[in-house]
């Protein structure tokens, strides 16, 4: 995957940041620490195994996104946003599947390469 995980009781858990933006909600920054960030968590076997997680993204990286996810029979399962007056706005998907575990990781990580790229919107989300 390329970035830790932790193990927590029957599952491993992965959850990335989004280092290349500072998103603001309110006058105040959200970090990884407080929900701005994509997550998978595994459970079962390595032949059998079950992800869902959640992926942070800008509105324009959603179908990109969706795309890489259903190619890795990924399901989706929703699309929303989880604050208000977020500059820029953030979008949330939620998905599950199952499947081989190294299946399964592949589809979180080609919907994580998708992330950083295509066009900013105006204002520029990079970080400073």
């Amino acid at each position: 995957m390329g970035y830790p995980g932790v193990v927590n009781g029957s599952t491993y858990k992965y959850t990335v940041g989004r280092a290349d933006l500072q998103s603001i909600m309110m006058g105040t920054e959200m970090t990884a620490a407080i929900g701005l960030n994509s997550w998978a968590a595994f459970a079962g076997k390595q032949a059998d195994s079950h992800i869902a997680g959640d992926i942070a993204m800008l509105e324009h990286e959603v179908n990109p996104v969706i795309k890489v996810l259903r190619a890795h029979n990924l399901e989706v399962v929703a699309v929303h946003n989880h604050m208000l007056f977020d500059q820029p706005r953030m979008m949330f998907l939620h998905y599950y599947g199952r499947g081989p575990a190294a299946q399964l990781a592949a589809g979180f990580r080609a919907a994580l390469d998708q992330l950083g790229k295509g066009k900013l919107p105006a204002g520029g989300p990079l970080k400073h």
